[in-house]
């Protein structure tokens, strides 16, 4: 009996405990949100030449880009085993990706496109991307995050005006996403 009594009290305490914890009685909560934690990244130098662009996120699907550098009117690019000069100007874009999907995701790079100022769309220079060893296709994992480069080779008075990208379905879809236009100027 005495046990039945000790077992009724703990689940009284417990529950009391509960509503004690779940009800303010003074109003609205004064408790403030904390922010998230974010990972502090070291800075790196801007490479060649290139302008770097800050920080504009965009997402298509389950893959999240954000353009980090630009270098345009390049008249040649050095392999190495390989110099190589453009028809027009290389257009080199320094690209994150980071998969916020639950599955890997494949990113295809020649579904990026480069939209020049009279509205003209680029697909990526495959030699110039061979050459400098950038992949045509990679696979992201879950939460996973890369930087790569895109090459473009376009006509020499064309100037940059945004970049085109394409993410890859979330689980469930059939089709890709749609595109999503991100200036670069």
């Amino acid at each position: 009996m005495r046990r039945r009594i000790l077992a009724a009290a703990g689940i009284m305490l417990a529950a009391g405990t509960t509503l004690t914890a779940c009800s303010s009685g003074d109003g609205p909560s004064k408790a403030t949100a904390t922010p998230t934690p974010t990972y502090e990244l070291p800075a790196r130098p801007v490479r060649d030449g290139e302008k770097a662009l800050r920080g504009t996120t965009v997402r298509s699907g389950d893959l999240a880009f954000t353009p980090i550098g630009l270098r345009t009117r390049m008249p040649e690019l050095v392999g190495s085993h390989a110099d190589v000069r453009p028809r027009g100007q290389f257009v080199r874009i320094r690209l994150v990706t980071e998969n916020r999907g639950r599955t890997t995701q494949t990113l295809n790079t020649a579904k990026q496109l480069l939209i020049t100022t009279d509205d003209a769309t680029h697909p990526p220079d495959w030699q110039a991307m061979l050459i400098k060893r950038q992949p045509e296709s990679i696979d992201v994992g879950s939460a996973v995050r890369i930087e790569l480069d895109l090459w473009y080779d376009i006509p020499p008075g064309d100037r940059v005006k945004a970049l085109r990208l394409v993410g890859t379905p979330p689980v469930g879809a059939t089709s890709d996403p749609p595109g999503v236009d991100i200036a670069l100027s």
